[in-house]
Protein backbone atom coordinates (compact mmCIF):
# COMPACT_ATOMS: atom_id res chain seq x y z
CA UNK A 1 0.00 0.00 0.00
CA UNK A 2 1.47 3.42 -1.00
CA UNK A 3 2.51 5.68 1.86
CA UNK A 4 0.06 8.54 2.45
CA UNK A 5 1.36 12.07 2.96
CA UNK A 6 0.57 13.05 6.57
CA UNK A 7 -1.37 16.21 7.36
CA UNK A 8 0.75 19.20 8.28
CA UNK A 9 3.65 18.01 6.14
CA UNK A 10 6.36 20.65 5.58
CA UNK A 11 9.11 19.93 3.07
CA UNK A 12 11.10 22.93 4.35
CA UNK A 13 11.13 21.59 7.92
CA UNK A 14 11.92 18.13 6.59
CA UNK A 15 15.02 19.32 4.71
CA UNK A 16 16.22 21.43 7.64
CA UNK A 17 15.70 18.42 9.87
CA UNK A 18 17.84 16.33 7.54
CA UNK A 19 20.63 18.90 7.83
CA UNK A 20 20.43 18.59 11.61
CA UNK A 21 20.48 14.79 11.42
CA UNK A 22 23.60 14.94 9.25
CA UNK A 23 25.34 16.99 11.95
CA UNK A 24 24.23 14.58 14.67
CA UNK A 25 25.44 11.52 12.74
CA UNK A 26 28.76 13.32 12.16
CA UNK A 27 28.95 13.82 15.94
CA UNK A 28 28.86 10.03 16.17
CA UNK A 29 25.27 9.88 17.39
CA UNK A 30 23.03 7.02 16.29
CA UNK A 31 19.25 6.82 15.64
CA UNK A 32 18.80 5.11 19.01
CA UNK A 33 20.20 8.25 20.69
CA UNK A 34 17.19 10.23 19.43
CA UNK A 35 14.55 7.74 20.55
CA UNK A 36 13.71 9.32 23.93
CA UNK A 37 13.56 12.81 22.44
CA UNK A 38 11.20 11.63 19.69
CA UNK A 39 8.66 9.76 21.84
CA UNK A 40 8.67 12.17 24.78
CA UNK A 41 8.04 14.99 22.31
CA UNK A 42 4.94 13.31 20.92
CA UNK A 43 3.75 12.34 24.39
CA UNK A 44 3.71 15.95 25.63
CA UNK A 45 2.56 17.34 22.27
CA UNK A 46 -0.65 15.36 22.73
CA UNK A 47 -0.87 16.21 26.42
CA UNK A 48 0.09 12.75 27.63
CA UNK A 49 -2.64 10.95 25.69
CA UNK A 50 -0.96 7.79 24.37
CA UNK A 51 -4.01 6.66 22.38
CA UNK A 52 -4.23 10.00 20.58
CA UNK A 53 -0.48 10.01 20.02
CA UNK A 54 -0.55 6.51 18.52
CA UNK A 55 -3.43 7.46 16.22
CA UNK A 56 -1.64 10.57 14.98
CA UNK A 57 1.56 8.60 14.27
CA UNK A 58 -0.37 5.69 12.75
CA UNK A 59 1.25 3.18 15.08
CA UNK A 60 -0.15 0.89 17.77
CA UNK A 61 -0.28 2.31 21.29
CA UNK A 62 1.59 -0.79 22.51
CA UNK A 63 4.53 0.38 20.41
CA UNK A 64 4.70 3.64 22.37
CA UNK A 65 4.17 1.85 25.66
CA UNK A 66 6.99 -0.54 24.74
CA UNK A 67 9.34 2.40 24.28
CA UNK A 68 8.22 3.85 27.61
CA UNK A 69 8.95 0.56 29.37
CA UNK A 70 12.42 0.65 27.82
CA UNK A 71 12.87 4.22 29.14
CA UNK A 72 11.88 3.09 32.64
CA UNK A 73 8.49 4.82 32.45
CA UNK A 74 6.29 1.76 32.97
CA UNK A 75 3.04 2.87 34.64
CA UNK A 76 4.38 6.41 34.94
CA UNK A 77 2.45 8.11 32.15
CA UNK A 78 0.23 9.98 34.65
CA UNK A 79 3.31 11.23 36.53
CA UNK A 80 4.90 12.32 33.26
CA UNK A 81 1.76 14.16 32.20
CA UNK A 82 1.45 15.98 35.52
CA UNK A 83 5.15 16.91 35.47
CA UNK A 84 4.77 18.40 32.00
CA UNK A 85 1.66 20.36 32.98
CA UNK A 86 3.41 21.68 36.07
CA UNK A 87 6.45 22.70 34.01
CA UNK A 88 4.53 24.66 31.38
CA UNK A 89 2.33 26.26 34.03
CA UNK A 90 5.46 27.48 35.82
CA UNK A 91 7.11 28.67 32.60
CA UNK A 92 4.22 30.18 30.65
CA UNK A 93 6.41 32.73 28.88
CA UNK A 94 8.90 30.13 27.66
CA UNK A 95 8.51 28.47 24.26
CA UNK A 96 7.31 24.90 23.83
CA UNK A 97 10.77 23.97 22.54
CA UNK A 98 12.58 25.35 25.59
CA UNK A 99 10.14 23.77 28.02
CA UNK A 100 10.42 20.47 26.23
CA UNK A 101 14.21 20.44 26.38
CA UNK A 102 14.00 20.93 30.16
CA UNK A 103 11.44 18.14 30.38
CA UNK A 104 13.59 15.85 28.23
CA UNK A 105 16.62 16.29 30.51
CA UNK A 106 14.44 16.00 33.61
CA UNK A 107 13.36 12.53 32.52
CA UNK A 108 16.62 10.90 31.64
CA UNK A 109 17.67 12.52 28.38
CA UNK A 110 21.40 11.78 28.28
CA UNK A 111 22.00 12.81 24.68
CA UNK A 112 22.84 16.51 24.67
CA UNK A 113 21.35 18.82 22.05
CA UNK A 114 21.99 22.48 21.37
CA UNK A 115 19.01 24.84 21.43
CA UNK A 116 19.05 24.92 17.62
CA UNK A 117 19.30 21.14 17.29
CA UNK A 118 16.39 20.69 19.68
CA UNK A 119 14.27 23.17 17.73
CA UNK A 120 15.02 21.61 14.36
CA UNK A 121 14.40 18.08 15.65
CA UNK A 122 11.02 19.13 17.00
CA UNK A 123 10.11 20.67 13.64
CA UNK A 124 11.22 17.45 11.94
CA UNK A 125 9.15 15.29 14.28
CA UNK A 126 6.12 17.50 13.67
CA UNK A 127 6.16 16.70 9.97
CA UNK A 128 5.07 13.25 11.32
CA UNK A 129 8.44 11.87 10.25
CA UNK A 130 8.65 8.17 11.08
CA UNK A 131 11.13 7.17 13.79
CA UNK A 132 11.91 3.99 11.86
CA UNK A 133 13.05 6.07 8.89
CA UNK A 134 15.89 7.49 10.97
CA UNK A 135 17.83 4.31 10.28
CA UNK A 136 17.27 4.62 6.54
CA UNK A 137 18.47 8.23 6.66
CA UNK A 138 21.52 7.17 8.65
CA UNK A 139 22.30 4.53 6.04
CA UNK A 140 22.00 7.05 3.18
CA UNK A 141 24.19 9.51 5.11
CA UNK A 142 26.81 6.79 5.61
CA UNK A 143 26.88 6.08 1.87
CA UNK A 144 27.15 9.76 0.96
CA UNK A 145 29.96 10.33 3.44
CA UNK A 146 31.80 7.43 1.81
CA UNK A 147 31.66 4.97 4.67
CA UNK A 148 32.70 1.53 3.51
CA UNK A 149 30.30 -1.38 3.28
CA UNK A 150 32.26 -3.07 6.06
CA UNK A 151 31.95 0.03 8.29
CA UNK A 152 28.20 0.18 7.71
CA UNK A 153 27.65 -3.51 8.40
CA UNK A 154 29.70 -3.34 11.60
CA UNK A 155 27.99 -0.15 12.79
CA UNK A 156 24.46 -1.34 12.06
CA UNK A 157 25.01 -5.04 12.65
CA UNK A 158 23.02 -5.69 9.47
CA UNK A 159 23.40 -8.58 7.09
CA UNK A 160 24.06 -7.72 3.45
CA UNK A 161 20.54 -8.87 2.58
CA UNK A 162 18.98 -6.57 5.20
CA UNK A 163 21.10 -3.66 4.05
CA UNK A 164 20.05 -4.13 0.43
CA UNK A 165 16.39 -4.43 1.43
CA UNK A 166 16.54 -1.09 3.26
CA UNK A 167 18.33 0.58 0.38
CA UNK A 168 15.86 -0.76 -2.18
CA UNK A 169 12.97 0.76 -0.20
CA UNK A 170 14.71 4.14 -0.21
CA UNK A 171 14.55 4.21 -4.00
CA UNK A 172 10.78 3.68 -4.07
CA UNK A 173 8.87 6.88 -3.12
CA UNK A 174 5.72 4.84 -2.55
CA UNK A 175 7.25 3.16 0.50
CA UNK A 176 7.48 4.80 3.92
CA UNK A 177 11.27 5.34 3.80
CA UNK A 178 11.21 6.20 0.12
CA UNK A 179 8.57 8.87 0.66
CA UNK A 180 10.39 10.58 3.51
CA UNK A 181 13.81 10.49 1.85
CA UNK A 182 12.64 11.36 -1.68
CA UNK A 183 13.60 15.07 -1.26
CA UNK A 184 17.21 13.88 -0.92
CA UNK A 185 16.94 12.31 -4.39
CA UNK A 186 18.63 8.96 -3.66
CA UNK A 187 20.00 7.33 -6.83
CA UNK A 188 20.50 3.71 -7.78
CA UNK A 189 24.06 4.56 -8.84
CA UNK A 190 25.00 5.45 -5.26
CA UNK A 191 22.89 2.73 -3.65
CA UNK A 192 24.06 -0.25 -5.68
CA UNK A 193 27.50 -1.24 -6.91
CA UNK A 194 28.07 -1.39 -10.68
CA UNK A 195 28.25 -5.17 -10.44
CA UNK A 196 24.90 -5.40 -8.64
CA UNK A 197 23.27 -3.00 -11.13
CA UNK A 198 24.40 -5.26 -13.97
CA UNK A 199 22.83 -8.24 -12.22
CA UNK A 200 19.55 -6.34 -11.90
CA UNK A 201 19.62 -5.39 -15.58
CA UNK A 202 20.07 -9.01 -16.59
CA UNK A 203 17.15 -10.05 -14.39
CA UNK A 204 14.88 -7.40 -15.93
CA UNK A 205 15.78 -8.23 -19.54
CA UNK A 206 13.12 -10.32 -21.32
CA UNK A 207 14.09 -13.86 -22.14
Amino acid sequence: MPFKTPSGFSKTNLLRGFETLNKLWTRNLFPKDLERHYFLHWFVFYQGNIIQTAKALQIHRNTIQGHFVEFGFSNKSVHLRHSWQKLIEKNKKISFESNFLKFYYQFGGKTKFTTEENQQLIKLWQTKFSFKTLMAHYLLWAIRTQKTKEWIQKKLNYSERHRIRLLTAILNPKTRDGFWLSPLKPRATEIYSARYRNVLLKIKKPA
